[in-house]
């Protein structure tokens, strides 16, 4: 008689009650981390930054020790994400128009070698109105434990993570407008 792994699976369990028990429990756990993965949209975060050091394409330098004061907002992004190429965009125009003066906007490149990071702005220089940084061996995408483009993270005055927005649509996240409603000017 031919078994296939579910129904082996589910003999098994209706052995042992234990392995009923661990199975629910695993499973449940691998579907929750699957989700928090996965997910797209954005999540609260309460938490302190990992260190990073950034220099942008026209030479700045952004940490989190120089950042210390002031609330940021790090986009991270690359050159052929579709999503970036229309969110970058939406982001000018948020910079332009109605960011609160305190609030530092700090778009980083990253997934791609810098010769494309560096083409892409080049190519798009209307909407890199802030500071652009190349993420070297996606150290500072790694540090923040980025997995998906774009992925916004917005920081509070003490460095602490207070949002992560991964997808489009950053504008209209709930979150991410009563955190701007703290802000003056």
């Amino acid at each position: 008689m031919h078994h296939n792994r579910t129904e082996s699976i589910r003999e098994g369990a209706h052995r042992s009650p234990l392995l009923q028990w661990s199975t629910r429990v695993i499973g449940a756990g691998l579907f929750a981390l699957v989700m928090a993965v996965y997910s797209p949209g954005a999540h609260a975060v309460d938490a302190t930054a990992p260190s990073f050091d950034l220099v942008t394409l026209g030479g700045e330098t952004y940490s989190n020790k120089l950042l210390q004061g002031q609330p940021a907002l790090l986009m991270f992004w690359a050159p052929w994400c579709n999503v970036c190429q229309r969110e970058l965009p939406v982001m000018a125009q948020f910079h332009d128009h109605e960011k609160p003066s305190q609030l530092r906007l700090i778009s980083i490149g990253f997934a791609d070698r810098r010769g494309n990071v560096e083409a892409y702005v080049s190519s798009h220089q209307s909407t890199f109105v802030f500071p652009t940084a190349y993420d070297i061996d996606d150290e500072v995408s790694q540090a923040f434990k980025i997995t998906a483009t774009p992925t916004y993270v917005l920081l509070d005055s003490q460095g602490r993570i207070v949002l992560v927005h991964r997808g489009g649509g950053l504008l209209h996240n709930p979150h991410f407008r009563e955190f701007l409603s703290t802000l003056k000017g």
